[in-house]
C-alpha cells in the first residue's frame, strides 16, 4: 500500500515495518501538504480513510493548539518540519475530523529523508488523547466540587466552634455559680452533682476540640491569594 501510494523514493521497506508496528495513527505528508499515506490507526483517529487521500490535504484537520488558535495561519507544521528539518512536538492539537466533530491528540513530526532531495517529506505520528481529556476534565470537576465542600464544612466547623464552646462556657459558670452562692443550700450531694457538671463542660469541650481538629484534617488547606 504505502509502496503504491508513496511519490517520493525512500525505502519501503522500513515505511512498511513502520506503519505496521507502530500503534500511534501514522501519515506521511509532503511539502504541498498533501496527506500520501496514512495506517488504519491514523484513519480511526481522524475519520479519514485512504481512499479520501486522493482529494484532500492536511488542512482539513484544521489544527490548533491548546490556546485555540489555528496553527497553521502562517507556517505548515508539516512544511516546516521538512524544510528545517527538524522534529517538531510532541504537542497538544485539536483536529477536526471527517465528520466535523473535534478529536485532541498528542503530535509529533519527523522529517524522513528521501532519495531525492527536492521531494521533502515527514512523518505525522498521532496519539488520540481525548480519554485523557475526559479524565482531566472530570478530576477539575472534582476539585472544584471539593473545593466548595470545604468552604461549606470550613464554615460549619467555625460556626460550630463559636456556638459549642458558648453554650460550654455558660453551663459552667451557671454550675460554678450555683456552687458558690448555694453551696450550704446544696449540700455535699448538691455539689457533688454540680461538680459532675463542671467536669462534664470541660470533658465535652476536650472532645469536641479533638473533633474539630479532625475535621479540619480533612479539609484542603486555604489557597493563598496570588500576587
Amino acid at each position: 500500500m504505502i509502496q503504491a501510494n508513496l511519490q517520493a523514493k525512500i525505502d519501503a521497506d522500513v515505511l512498511d515495518a513502520l506503519f505496521t508496528n507502530v500503534g500511534e495513527g501514522a501519515m506521511v505528508i509532503n511539502r504541498l501538504r498533501k496527506i500520501i499515506t496514512m495506517n488504519p490507526s491514523a484513519s480511526q483517529i481522524t475519520g479519514w480513510k485512504q481512499r479520501d487521500l486522493t482529494s484532500i490535504g492536511c488542512n482539513v484537520f484544521q489544527c490548533r493548539n491548546a490556546s485555540g488558535e489555528k496553527t497553521c495561519d502562517e507556517v505548515c507544521l508539516a512544511q516546516r518540519c521538512i524544510q528545517t528539518p527538524q522534529q517538531i512536538g510532541p504537542m497538544y492539537l485539536r483536529l477536526t475530523r471527517s465528520d466535523g466533530t473535534p478529536v485532541s491528540v498528542e503530535a509529533t513530526f519527523f522529517p524522513l529523508h528521501a532519495a531525492d532531495s527536492r521531494s521533502g517529506i515527514c512523518l505525522l505520528l498521532l496519539k488520540d488523547i481525548t480519554v485523557l481529556e475526559h479524565f482531566d476534565a472530570s478530576v477539575r470537576q472534582l476539585n472544584q466540587e471539593l473545593a466548595e465542600k470545604n468552604i461549606v464544612l470550613r464554615g460549619l466547623s467555625d460556626q460550630m466552634s463559636v456556638a459549642w464552646r458558648a453554650a460550654m462556657i455558660d453551663l459552667r459558670a451557671g454550675a460554678e455559680g450555683l456552687r458558690a452562692r448555694f453551696s450550704k443550700e446544696l449540700g455535699e450531694s448538691g455539689l457533688r452533682s454540680i461538680e459532675r457538671m463542671v467536669n462534664a463542660t470541660q470533658k465535652l469541650e476536650t472532645t469536641f476540640a479533638q473533633l474539630k481538629s479532625q475535621i479540619q484534617a480533612t479539609l484542603q488547606p486555604r489557597r493563598k491569594p496570588t500576587a
